[in-house]
């Protein structure tokens, strides 16, 4: 088996079940079992690849209950390639079993959004929601509720555009990303606003779709193949310096699995080595910074600290689990709610000692799971995306 689907047992071999990964695991303290972190569910996915164990549905719920924060590779000391090994142990379930109806419309309706089809009924959603609040209070297929962003407006509106900077010193291609795309479109003025203000032209391409990254995290390869095939063809169509994420995720994977030399930055990280004054109003800041920024980014948390030190008036508060998920992680929140509300409840406990005003990250999905937190646990602070809060600023 591990021949037929290209299994990276290598890989595998090289986890020396130290456990150290369990230190980090955003699922292990509330499983508390040797599947619920990195090597035990390596262990698993092996021991299927070698025939030494059925691929079963209990299996397959320990590899569904990873959140694919990839914390684990963070802190591996053998530099074990998690994300490799497991995605692959996921096309062997995507291939053997299928997908289960939850992964297999979520991840479809990435794919439909993006289609003509798909941005007309986005329009027609934004038009009829336009009476009901920011946050729509949504049943889940697998119980509970969850606070979900109505459909922005104007989906796709910057979208085939130059956004010409005055004194322009480089071009930037904006890589969106779905949700900005479609629930935070003011999230993607704001990143072109601060961005025009320090001399960069933004490039938003016309016809880039989802990044992929969903799917391949859920072991469909040649879904992720096709729109990767696509994004780089839509991307070479234009000239730019570089390329700016405002959602690691998307910047993880064009990073990491698309296989070009382009340079990727994201919007915090280009920020933090700019020379520029915000207003802050007498505030306190608090940062999540997202798993996908140090993980599959690789870049340094801290370079959200330096990029908030340029607001002037405003207290930066450090959170004791900044670092830690927030229990999004896409479709995983979806799947396993009770999971993922366990992880939630943590976070915003740990942000209320914080006692700051506003809490910040660079993750269109964090801030869905932040917000939505906010109102589970009543923390009386709002949840922005850092371009946001530094556009309101400028």
């Amino acid at each position: 088996m591990a021949e037929e689907f290209n299994f990276p047992i290598d890989l595998a071999q090289k986890c020396v079940k130290c456990g150290l990964c369990k230190s980090v695991c955003p699922t292990y303290p509330f499983r508390e079992e040797e599947g619920a972190f990195a090597r035990g569910r390596l262990a698993l996915a092996e021991m299927v690849v070698k025939g030494e164990l059925p691929l079963t549905k209990e299996v397959v719920a320990q590899w569904n209950e990873c959140a694919m924060c990839r914390r684990c590779e963070w802190i591996c000391p053998n530099d074990v390639q998690y994300k490799e090994i497991l995605t692959k142990a996921r096309e062997i379930q995507h291939k053997e079993l299928g997908e289960d109806f939850i992964s297999k419309a979520g991840l479809k309706s990435l794919e439909l959004m993006q289609s003509k089809v798909g941005r007309v009924a986005l329009k027609v959603a934004g038009i009829l929601s336009k009476p009901l609040p920011k946050e729509i209070k949504v049943p889940l297929p697998t119980g509970g509720v969850k606070f979900f962003p109505k459909p922005y407006g104007k989906p796709f509106e910057i979208r085939g555009k130059t956004f010409k900077a005055q004194n322009e010193k480089k071009k930037l291609l904006f890589f969106t990303g779905c949700m900005i795309d479609v629930f935070y479109g003011n999230t993607g003025k704001s990143v072109i606003k601060v961005l025009n203000k320090l001399g960069y032209t933004v490039i938003v391409p016309k016809d880039i779709k989802c990044c992929g990254a969903p799917h391949l995290y859920h072991g469909n390869h040649e879904a992720f193949e096709t729109l990767r095939e696509h994004n780089v063809k839509e991307i070479e169509k234009y000239e730019f310096d570089a390329i700016v994420v405002a959602c690691p995720t998307c910047g993880g994977a064009l990073v990491e699995d698309y296989g070009k030399n382009w340079k990727v930055y994201s919007f915090t990280e280009l920020l933090s080595d700019e020379r520029i004054k915000f207003k802050g109003q007498g505030e306190r800041v608090t940062v999540h910074v997202p798993c996908h920024f140090y993980t599959a980014m690789k870049r340094n948390p801290n370079l959200f600290y330096k990029t908030l030190e340029k607001v002037e008036n405003a207290e930066v508060v450090k959170a004791e689990k900044a670092q830690s998920c927030c229990g999004f992680a896409g479709l995983f929140s979806i799947k396993n709610p009770e999971l993922s509300t366990e992880i939630q409840r943590e976070k915003m406990l740990d942000f209320k000692k914080t006692k700051a005003d506003y809490i910040v990250t660079e993750c269109p999905g964090c801030v869905l799971q932040l917000r939505d937190g906010a109102k589970k646990f009543k923390n009386k602070q709002e949840v922005k995306h850092i371009a946001d809060y530094l556009a309101e600023r400028l």
